[in-house]
């Protein structure tokens, strides 16, 4: 049942379901899937953790995880619960500092939270709280409810990289994501494969956290209208959900030689209504998005492989070297070959100049 669940919103969409019979039947869907998942975390008894020993190796891949686990903490309950290691265990008056980082998923109950640079926020189910190497913190759930959490503490260059390009920043570390099916599946992946430690499980939990750390940047982390337009990850935010549709058709399509009545002609609308539509939620029509599309497949090309502009071309889903530099002249300013010595590799190319 879960798997058919984006055809069907899919389908309500295209047959012209309004929102509101879209959010019943989401919200129909996400609870039969969430029943599924709080039964794998069941199968743990209310309380699992796993500390796990970190290889070489394992710091080579980029993330790695150094521990994990689920924690029910009834009301009135000692916090946090013993035993732990010396390193996460704090007290409330003097709160803790760690060497790395760690997502807390709060499920159930309220509490609150407190950062140097965030301040104190209160906690509520649907919660997730994001630590930072070396930043002070401290948090407990309220005695009066206590609190469910899900937690795993991880570190490495890839997490680096994705504070240093402002993903998560230690000044928002209290992310509301509401109870969301693709965050608990793949805590539920991670703690299973916790669990069994089956050859390779040190970089499938990496994998695991990877997709925790994507989800809840996509639930809780609205996206601007400039950043619409940049690709298929982006478009959950288009409101008008024809737009949205014909942008996920033109992203995946715009390779090949697609006209705008072809991306027209695979939706139950008009060709002149989808431009009026394209135009009143993005300000441009459908060609200047499939010609977006092509230069920003072309960009990446240029300046992440040596590939000759006429292979980059085609690949992009232009007719040839000629329309690519006709585009990027018009557009950046710049000819390929110049966008391609400024942002990527610089070897010798026997394409445009």
């Amino acid at each position: 049942m879960k798997a058919l669940f984006p055809t069907i919103i899919s389908i309500l969409i295209l047959m012209g379901a309004d929102r509101g019979g879209q959010r019943h039947a989401a919200t129909f869907f996400r609870h039969l899937a969430t029943e599924d998942t709080m039964a794998t975390v069941k199968s743990f008894g209310q309380d699992f953790f796993c500390y796990v020993p970190v290889r070489p190796r394992d710091v080579q891949w980029g993330l790695y995880v150094t521990g994990a686990g689920c924690t029910s903490i009834p009301p009135g309950a000692q916090y946090p619960p013993e035993p732990h290691p010396e390193l996460y265990h704090f007290d409330w008056h003097k709160g803790r500092t760690l060497p790395e980082y760690q997502a807390i998923y709060i499920t159930r109950g309220e509490g609150i939270f407190e950062s140097a640079p965030s301040g104190v926020e209160k906690i509520e189910a649907g919660t997730v709280i994001l630590l930072f190497p070396g930043v002070w913190h401290r948090y407990r759930p309220n005695p009066d409810t206590g609190w469910d959490e899900w937690w795993v503490s991880f570190n490495g260059t890839m997490m680096e990289q994705l504070v240093a390009q402002g993903f998560f920043t230690p000044g928002r570390a209290v992310l509301r994501t509401g109870l969301d099916e693709d965050i608990q599946t793949p805590f539920c992946a991670l703690l299973n494969r916790l669990r069994s430690e089956r050859t390779g499980f040190p970089h499938l939990i990496a994998a695991d956290t990877i997709e925790v750390l994507a989800a809840v940047s996509a639930v809780a982390e609205p996206e601007s209208a400039e950043l619409i337009g940049q690709g298929p990850r982006d478009v959950a935010a288009v409101k008008d959900r024809m737009v949205a549709e014909a942008m996920r058709l033109i992203w995946r399509q715009s390779q090949d030689a697609v006209s705008v009545d072809a991306i027209a002609h695979q939706l139950p609308t008009t060709r002149r209504s989808l431009e009026r539509r394209f135009q009143a939620v993005l300000g441009h029509g459908i060609h200047e998005e499939i010609v977006h599309c092509r230069l920003e497949r072309a960009k990446r090309l240029l300046a992440g492989t040596d590939l000759p502009l006429k292979t980059v071309a085609l690949a992009a889903g232009f007719t040839g070297p000629d329309a690519l530099g006709r585009t990027f002249r018009r557009t950046e300013g710049v000819t390929p070959l110049e966008y391609r010595l400024r942002h990527g590799l610089s070897q010798n190319d026997d394409g445009l100049s």
